[in-house]
């Protein structure tokens, strides 16, 4: 069983369920698409490919296991909805 900041016990099987629910917002600046995700369908990303980032909150997300982590975290804290940007690599440090 984990612990909430506030001291407050929290199953793990009751934080999976808030990531379940979270809303992924992908946010893709190459497309210039935004829409809806599934966990689902960010499973099936290329992760391995260094040439395309996520970035979640300013933070670079390199593996499905590390979206998965900060999803954890940002349920722990009660938030439903995460933005993803995602870009190649070359817009990302142009600016774009």
């Amino acid at each position: 069983m984990t612990e909430t900041r506030d001291g407050a016990p929290g199953s793990a099987e009751a934080i999976d369920e808030k990531i379940r629910k979270m809303r992924l917002i992908l946010l893709d600046r190459e497309t210039g698409e935004d829409r809806y995700c599934t966990l689902e369908e960010a499973e099936t990303w290329d992760w391995a490919n260094p040439e395309y980032w996520r970035i979640v909150n300013g933070w670079q997300i390199t593996s499905f296991d590390g979206l998965l982590h900060l999803l954890s975290l940002k349920a722990e804290k009660g938030v439903e909805e995460i933005e993803i940007l995602q870009a190649p690599r070359f817009m990302m440090l142009s600016g774009g």
